[in-house]
């Protein structure tokens, strides 16, 4: 029975037909959860028990040497670089703990960390009221006390110059990810990471379909034109991140020349809810709410939020009040 590597087509449509499955496997898995231990221990343990259902899922069909339920759908079966053998066991392992647990504990990690750097009295109660729900054996418990001692030795500064390398971090995965899609729809193959990783491939069954090449053809249009708009969203994220940085140093300046304010002649001087001083250089958000000039674009370089109501804008909204007691 003659081979051929599959195209983009069967292997997107194969992908969405496991996703919808392990969806499937998600809701039923929570669902009883929730019906057995109460709403409230189904949401400190909703991510496990999602991990666990993926786990289950790829347990019994890849890594117990069986076509997942998508891969059967569109018929095609996974081959190991040679082309010619299917995946040994720990290649398939290693593509199983790739695929379901690496994005599990890196969302862990980024999170435990970003709350450490932050250090909030707010955030660490509750995550402590987290930490006594989920248990002090719960991989949380154990990342929250390594991220203490390997934070507690950074100084406050340090702690400020890291905090925006996480946003960054964040950033850099997703536009990765754009990246290795764009390269699929060129190259045809790995339509994911983990796959690219563990250098998993497919192969498919030469039927009566004569139309493999138009589909290859459309599809690396489609890569030239998602790179292009990968290029141009680096591009402008570069050149925001260039007028952020010059703004900050206009505003430096002109604080340092800007003579201080005299004594404000109301009782109850307007106060900026981040640095909790008197508001210098008052600029509003789009929501309306007012914080001085650096703690508010300080506060977008990691969430572009309003930090009183949560509502989610973009920083070059900003606008900043002339002329305004």
């Amino acid at each position: 029975m003659p081979l051929a590597p599959a195209n983009q087509s069967q292997l997107i449509r194969s992908s969405q037909k496991d996703e919808h499955y392990q969806t499937f496997l998600r809701n039923n898995a929570n669902e009883a959860f929730q019906t057995l231990a109460g709403s409230k221990r189904w949401l400190d343990w909703r991510k496990e028990i999602e991990l666990l259902s993926d786990l289950a899922y790829y347990g019994l069909t890849t890594f117990s040497g069986y076509q997942t339920l998508g891969e059967e759908y569109v018929s095609i079966v996974q081959v190991d670089p040679t082309k010619r053998r299917v995946p040994s066991h720990a290649r398939r392992c290693f593509y199983i703990l790739c695929h379901t647990f690496m994005p599990y504990l890196l969302d862990k990690v980024l999170v435990c960390l970003e709350n450490e750097l932050e250090g909030g009295h707010d955030n660490r109660a509750g995550v402590s009221r987290r930490q006594v729900a989920a248990g002090p054996w719960s991989l949380e418990a154990w990342l929250r006390r390594w991220m203490q001692r390997a934070v507690g030795l950074l100084s406050e500064p340090h702690r400020r110059a890291c905090l925006p390398a996480i946003f960054v971090l964040r950033q850099g995965l997703t536009l990765l990810h754009r990246l290795h899609v764009a390269l699929f729809y060129l190259s045809g193959s790995f339509y994911h990471l983990s796959k690219r990783a563990a250098g998993i491939s497919y192969l498919r069954v030469v039927g009566q379909n004569t139309d493999d090449w138009t589909i290859r053809i459309s599809y690396r249009m489609l890569g030239a034109v998602s790179l292009l708009q990968l290029l141009l969203t680096v591009f402008l994220q570069l050149n925001s991140f260039r007028q952020r940085q010059r703004a900050r140093q206009e505003w430096k300046l002109h604080r340092n020349l800007s003579p201080q304010r005299s004594q404000s002649s109301s009782p109850r001087a307007a106060r900026c809810i981040l640095c909790l001083e008197e508001r210098r250089h008052s600029t509003s958000t789009p929501c309306g709410h007012l914080f001085c000039w650096e703690c508010i674009t300080e506060w977008c370089n990691t969430k572009a939020e309003c930090p009183l109501c949560r509502e989610r804008f973009q920083p070059h909204r900003l606008v900043y009040l002339r002329n305004y007691s």
